[in-house]
């Protein structure tokens, strides 16, 4: 075969994104661009792009979250960096899965692929010929940094002082530090060290007391300032560059770490997609974790119902646990079993089966007849009289009762486990 991703393919593929970018770039300088409704890439470099689109990277023992986070969202975008074979798989998953993954892509659209670096940088890396071939993944680009942020001499002047500072020995840390964690290659070194620099832009543009923070640090601390750097570029600057995503999915480590921190650096909401993903594999599936699990949760539950009863979950957590960020994972999965497991609703709907019939009796004929006095109190309950979820039983009566009596999170997945109760017993 062909090698597709020779350096001649790869500088045509480079070129194309480079062009697709300018004019991107153009459209903001112009104006024309609407930060609020269009989005960079286009919906049309994706297959079968859904909403909401949500981003994630994947960090070394956390890459299993990714097939977590899938089925709860339109689409979930994955950045692929360019590692070696032996690293990929270690990261992410068999590259003898790579063609059934490429299909349920095309098939669905809820997995997409990105590049999160230039086309150039994946010379040599065949085992992701068909990516490129059958996908054509886009790369991931943020907003340009003129003149989004700020103009030319600005942006000029912050990048001097970036690389001013770590000449001191800032540089030579980070590869010192790379090289003990047997992480150094050229490559992803450079990688790193263009990334660190667009953070610093984008902060000394629009945080300068955490530009400041960092500058000294990259003197007196530099692994401490590759830290901040590092939580800065999860919290603060990425949602500021990225026009792609409805939402950003981050883990429990990653929230962690952000209170160690300015409360700048620190995430708007508490949201654990990836905890909570994995958990309802779990719970709703017997597949191994994986692709196959991803498909078993698709094509039994409905994606709606699955992000309803995730965010329902999570609601519960971050409710009643406001310190949930100082618990441990085994915390944290003993929470979630609590919630899922709790038998509030289930009670109250077993007192007042026992209650309501009294209630009809007293009522009598009257609610066999026209609106009247039980109609005014059922209507008062949300029911019409002839109402079939009454179910002659007072079935559905009570349970709306009880449902009114709980809290939100809890009707809601009292009744994603009722409305899949056959499936979840299967499973």
């Amino acid at each position: 075969m062909v090698n597709n991703l020779d350096r001649e393919y790869l500088e045509n593929y480079e070129q194309t994104e480079r062009d697709e970018f300018e004019r991107f770039r153009k459209r903001i300088q112009e104006g024309k661009f609407d930060f609020e409704k269009d989005k960079f890439p286009t919906d049309e470099r994706f297959w079968k792009l859904q909403k909401p689109v949500a981003v994630t990277t994947v960090r070394g023992a956390e890459s299993d979250n990714f097939w977590a986070q899938v089925p709860f969202c339109g689409s979930l975008v994955l950045l692929l960096p360019p590692y070696p074979k032996t690293v990929f798989e270690k990261v992410f998953f068999k590259t003898s899965e790579i063609p059934s993954i490429i299909s349920f892509i095309k098939e669905t659209g809820r997995l997409q692929f990105a590049l999160n670096m230039n086309p150039c940088t994946y010379e040599g890396l065949d085992y992701l010929d068909p990516v490129f071939v059958e996908l054509n993944p886009p790369v991931y680009t943020a907003a340009p940094l003129s003149p989004t942020f700020g103009d030319k001499k600005e942006i000029q002047k912050a990048e001097e002082t970036f690389y001013t500072l770590g000449n001191v020995g800032f540089f030579r840390s980070l590869l010192e530090f790379r090289a003990g964690a047997h992480e150094y290659d050229s490559t992803g070194f450079n990688s790193l060290v263009h990334q660190f620099l667009s953070t610093y832009v984008v902060l000394k543009l629009t945080h300068p007391a955490i530009a400041k923070d960092v500058e000294n640090l990259m003197v007196d601390a530099p692994i401490e300032a590759c830290a901040v750097l590092n939580v800065s570029a999860y919290f603060i600057v990425d949602p500021l560059v990225d026009t792609r995503v409805d939402m950003r999915n981050y883990t429990t480590s990653d929230i962690k770490i952000s209170q160690k921190h300015s409360t700048v650096c620190q995430p708007k909401e508490m949201r654990f997609p990836c905890e909570i993903g994995k958990f309802l594999l779990r719970k709703l599936t017997y597949a191994p974790e994986g692709l196959d699990a991803c498909k078993e949760l698709m094509y039994h539950y409905d994606a709606n119902d699955l992000r309803k009863v995730q965010e329902s979950l999570n609601e519960a957590i971050v409710a009643n646990h406001p310190d949930i960020v100082n618990k441990t994972a085994r915390e944290l999965s003993e929470i979630l079993d609590n919630v899922w497991s709790n038998k509030t609703i289930t009670r109250k709907v077993e007192g007042l089966r026992i209650g309501i019939p009294l209630s009809m009796a007293a009522i009598g004929t009257v609610a066999a007849g026209p609106i009247g006095a039980a109609g005014g109190f059922l209507a008062g309950l949300g029911y019409n009289v002839v109402d079939k979820s009454i179910d002659l039983g007072t079935q559905g009566l009570s349970e709306r009762l009880a449902k009114l009596k709980t809290k939100s999170y809890q009707a809601n997945i009292y009744s994603f486990k009722k409305k899949y109760r056959a499936q979840i017993v299967r499973h």
